[in-house]
C-alpha cells in the first residue's frame, strides 16, 4: 500500500512507493534529469562538516500525490529556505509541465540518519510556481497524521549570490539522485559554465556544472563554497554520439521573482560576506534575522474592523494551476446584517468585499463575491495576526449553500484610511502643486513609497549620504526601518530618478523612474530586488509609485 492522504500506512520505498522518477517533457524536452544516467566527476572540495550536517537537515525527498490522494510513485528533492516551513525545488517535482497543474499534497520526508531513507514527517502544499522556469515553492502546512502545523523553527539552508559565480568556482549538490539507494547523497564538483534558456546560447539562465547528479536530484540544493544556496538541480543534457552528459542548474537569482513575494524569513548572505547573516526583505514583516527572536506579540484580538481601512488582500491559490491575485479593498459602506463592505479592485476588474469577525467560529473574514452567490473568502486567526500582514487561508463557495473548498491561503494588509487601489498614483491633496520634470528629491520632504505586493514605506528625508545625495530612514510596513537614499540623476547612462532601500547594508530595493511615469505629485516606475552589492542586474518585483506629501 502506498503513502496516501486517506491512510498512514508506510511501504517499501523501492517496491511500492518509488516506481518512477518524474522527468519534465518541457524544460529540455528528451534532456532533462531522465533514466538513470549519472553523470559528473569527483573534485576535491569538501565543505566543513558543520556546514554539511545544516544542509542535510535542510534538503528533503518530496513525493507528490496523485488524483486519488495517494503517493503517485514519483520523487524529487528540494532544499528548506525558512524556518517557517518552507522548500524551493522543481515544478517538475510537484506537477506535470504540460498540464501546468501541480499536485494537491506534497509529502515531504526529512532525514534523521544520514545512513537511513528519510522519513515520512510533512504534508506540505504549492503556494508558488513557474512552469516556464520549471520551479516551485513548497509550504509545509500538516504533520504526516494530517494535524495543523502550528508555528514551524526548521533548520533552512541560506541563500546566496549566484550572479557572483565564474567558470571553475567549486560548488555541492545534496539530494536523492535514486541510483544509489535512497538514502541522501552527496557529490562536488565545479561551474563548468553558464547558458542562455535554450541551453545553447549566451546568458546566464542556466549554470552547468560537473557534480555527479541522478534523476531524483531535481529540485534539490547546489551550494557554493561557503554552503550558501546558489542553484536548484535541475536537467542533464545527454550527448549520445559523444556519451557525455552535462548536469545543469536553475541560478537562484531566477527564482527571487518566487521566494520574494512568497516566502517569510529566508536569510541572504551575498558574494563577499563574512559577517553575520543578514535576512533580505520578507513580505509577511517579520523580524529580519531569520532566527527565532522568542514569543511574538499577541496582537489585538478582535482586531479593528472600520470604515475607511483599506485591505490589499492577497489569495495564493495552491489548487489547480498555482497562481496570485492580489485586490485592493476599501471598506465604505454598511451591509444589512452589520458587516463592513467596500468595493475591491484589480485592474480592471472589481466586486464586493466584505470583512467581519466571526465570534462563533472565532475568525476574522474577508469574502470577495461578484454575484452575491459564489465567494472566494479568507479566514484569519488569532495567530495569522502576528504578522503584517495578516496571514490565513483561502477558500471557495460556489454558491451560499455550498461546503467551502481549500484552494490556498491568503496574506492582508491593513492600513488606516483609503489607499490607492492596485499600486495606481494617488491623487494629489487639494491645492497642491504637481511634480515637474526633472523631480529632484530634498531633504526635509516626505514621500510615501507603494513597492507592488509588499506594502507601504513612509520616507522623511532628513539627511544626506556620503556623497550628497538625499537620504533618510524609511518605516516598512511592519514597522522595520530602512535605510534609504533617493536622488536624480542625468549622465550618460540616462535620466531618472533612484531611490534605493536597505534593511542591512547587503540586499537592496531599487525603485527607478523616468519622465514618463510623473502623475500629479507621483513618480511611477519599476522596482528590482539587488541581493548583494555585485548584484548588477537585479530581480523586478514589480511597480514601484513614491509620492510626494
Amino acid at each position: 500500500m502506498a503513502f496516501s492522504r486517506q491512510t498512514s500506512a508506510n511501504c517499501d520505498l523501492y517496491s511500492e512507493c518509488y516506481m518512477k522518477i518524474r522527468v519534465a517533457a518541457a524544460v529540455l524536452a528528451a534532456s532533462l534529469l531522465s533514466g538513470a544516467v549519472l553523470s559528473g566527476s569527483a573534485v576535491a572540495q569538501v565543505l566543513p562538516k558543520a556546514t554539511r550536517d545544516k544542509i542535510v537537515q535542510s534538503t528533503v525527498m518530496l513525493m507528490p500525490t496523485g488524483a486519488d490522494g495517494k503517493i503517485d510513485g514519483s520523487l524529487g528533492s528540494g532544499s528548506v529556505i525558512s524556518p517557517a516551513g518552507y522548500i524551493l525545488t522543481n515544478f517538475h517535482v510537484i506537477g506535470d509541465i504540460d498540464s501546468r497543474k501541480v499536485s494537491e499534497w506534497i509529502l515531504v520526508r526529512t532525514v534523521k540518519f544520514v545512513d537511513r531513507e528519510p522519513e515520512p514527517t510533512y504534508w506540505g502544499k504549492v503556494v508558488a510556481a513557474d512552469p516556464n522556469l520549471d520551479l516551485a515553492v513548497v509550504r509545509i502546512l500538516e504533520t504526516y497524521d494530517q494535524k495543523p502545523v502550528g508555528a514551524l523553527n526548521l533548520p533552512f539552508v541560506e541563500l546566496g549570490d549566484s550572479n557572483s559565480l565564474t567558470v571553475g568556482d567549486p560548488l555541492f549538490v545534496f539530494g536523492f539522485p535514486g541510483t544509489g539507494g535512497s538514502t541522501l547523497t552527496y557529490t562536488s564538483g565545479a561551474v563548468s559554465g553558464f547558458t542562455g534558456e535554450d541551453t545553447q546560447g549566451s546568458g546566464r539562465q542556466w549554470i552547468k556544472h560537473d557534480a555527479q547528479t541522478g534523476p531524483g536530484n531535481s529540485g534539490g540544493g547546489v551550494f557554493d563554497e561557503k554552503g550558501l544556496l546558489i542553484g536548484v538541480n535541475s536537467a542533464i543534457n545527454i550527448n549520445k554520439s559523444s556519451s557525455t552528459s552535462t548536469p545543469f542548474a536553475r541560478p537562484l537569482a531566477v527564482a527571487w521573482g518566487l521566494i520574494t513575494p512568497n516566502v517569510p524569513r529566508f536569510v541572504v548572505r551575498g558574494a563577499g560576506s563574512g559577517g553575520p547573516t543578514a535576512s533580505a526583505p520578507a513580505s509577511t514583516g517579520q523580524t529580519s534575522t531569520g532566527q527565532s527572536s522568542g514569543a511574538a506579540p499577541q496582537p489585538k484580538w478582535p482586531p479593528t474592523i472600520a470604515l475607511g481601512q483599506n485591505y490589499q488582500v492577497s489569495i495564493q491559490r495552491s489548487s489547480g494551476t498555482p497562481k496570485t491575485q492580489s485586490w485592493a479593498l476599501t471598506l465604505k459602506d454598511r451591509a444589512d446584517n452589520g458587516d463592513l463592505k467596500g468595493t475591491a479592485t484589480q485592474g480592471s476588474q472589481s466586486q464586493t468585499g466584505y470583512v467581519a469577525y466571526d465570534k462563533k467560529a472565532d475568525l476574522v473574514w474577508i469574502d470577495l463575491t461578484r454575484d452575491g452567490k459564489s465567494m472566494t473568502s479568507c479566514a484569519f486567526e488569532v495567530s495569522g495576526l502576528r504578522t503584517s500582514p495578516w496571514v490565513g487561508r483561502a477558500f471557495y463557495y460556489s454558491d451560499t449553500n455550498a461546503d467551502p473548498e481549500r484552494i490556498g491561503d491568503c496574506q492582508a494588509l491593513v492600513r488606516t484610511g483609503a489607499a490607492p487601489a492596485g499600486n495606481a498614483a494617488p491623487t494629489p491633496p487639494a491645492g497642491a502643486a504637481a511634480l515637474k520634470w526633472p523631480v529632484k528629491p530634498t531633504t526635509g520632504q516626505t514621500w510615501t513609497v507603494d513597492v507592488q505586493g509588499r506594502g507601504v514605506w513612509t520616507l522623511p528625508l532628513g539627511s544626506r549620504s556620503d556623497k550628497g545625495n538625499p537620504a533618510g530612514t524609511a518605516i516598512a510596513p511592519g514597522g522595520q526601518q530602512w535605510n534609504a537614499v533617493y536622488y536624480y540623476i542625468n549622465d550618460s547612462g540616462g535620466e531618472g530618478v533612484i531611490l534605493d532601500m536597505t534593511a542591512d547594508g547587503k540586499t537592496y530595493i531599487g525603485c527607478e523612474f523616468v519622465k514618463s511615469g510623473v502623475t500629479g505629485r507621483s513618480l511611477r516606475g519599476k522596482a528590482y530586488l539587488y541581493v548583494s552589492k555585485d548584484d548588477k542586474q537585479g530581480t523586478e518585483l514589480g511597480s514601484c509609485v513614491a509620492t510626494l506629501k
